[in-house]
């Protein structure tokens, strides 16, 4: 196969892409699953941020929701990628989106497990046997996140089967844009108004699921390109391209300064 052309796919609108796709997975987490919850049940959110939520009262469903609202809008994400055939910013962006929140959201729950922090073990505080909870957390989590992976990676072979993508493009995408994103995490924990601890706890293991998750999509995908044929169907005759767009480039810068200076530092309501 052709190798991957730099001037093809244009570094710094991938990168625009994923950062803002990035920077939304909290959202989904944080304002989408745990405030919207503890509003609708009564819980007074205190503080939100990118690391942590903080409430009055509440119940097991407050802490639930934000690994829950992860997977409903990761998988929502993937529906609607699936409905875009053509590679492009937009599609990579939703793509990013789509496995941003299913990798660290089964990955948090997995990590929760695994050290007994984080949401999901705040759901089983209390509950007995403690070994039973937590064993299940680790192989929901495990699943999810090999699920996950393999799902990103086979959405990937696809294009590569037909011609839109060559099999040198994928890590030149994928590496770059997870350290952007997992870069901006460990970032925007550093000014989280909780606790110091959270850079580790938090920003840390985000970016390392971050990291982790897309660079196995990358590994994956190359191993089984391999045996893909070198012909390129006569409808994609040239693979895909991505052109540098100003307007990637100013909405990621856009949406980097509002969540580090918003979500990092975090917002009080009361």
């Amino acid at each position: 196969m052709t190798s991957s052309s730099p001037r093809r796919l244009n570094l710094a609108t991938i990168l625009s892409a994923a950062l803002i796709a990035f920077s939304l997975e909290p959202v989904a987490h944080e304002v989408l699953g745990h405030s919207v919850i503890a509003w609708l049940t009564g819980a007074k959110v205190i503080l939100i941020s990118s690391t942590a939520m903080q409430t009055q009262g509440g119940s097991r469903l407050v802490p639930a929701s934000g690994p829950l609202a992860n997977l409903l809008f990761g998988l929502l994400a993937y529906a609607l990628v699936r409905q875009i055939p053509r590679f492009s910013a937009a599609r990579l962006f939703l793509w990013f989106f789509a496995f941003a929140n299913l990798l660290l959201g089964t990955g948090y729950i997995l990590y929760s497990g695994l050290i007994n922090f984080g949401d999901s073990a705040v759901v089983i505080a209390g509950l007995k046997p403690v070994w039973l909870y937590r064993t299940a957390l680790i192989a929901f989590g495990a699943w999810g996140y090999r699920f996950s992976i393999r799902l990103a990676a086979r959405d990937l072979l696809a294009f590569i089967r037909c011609g839109s993508l060559l099999p040198g493009d994928v890590p030149r995408i994928l590496y770059p844009s997870c350290t952007a994103g997992g870069l901006l995490y460990l970032a925007a924990s550093i000014f989280n108004p909780v606790s110091p601890s959270l850079i580790l706890y938090d920003g840390l293991s985000m970016a390392f699921g971050t990291v982790l998750g897309f660079s196995l999509v990358s590994v994956i995908t190359k191993r089984f390109s391999k045996s893909l044929p070198d012909a390129t169907p006569t409808d994609h005759p040239t693979p895909t391209s991505i052109p540098f767009s100003p307007a990637w480039i100013f909405t990621a810068a856009v949406c980097t300064v509002l969540f580090l200076i918003f979500l990092g530092h975090g917002i009080r309501l009361h």
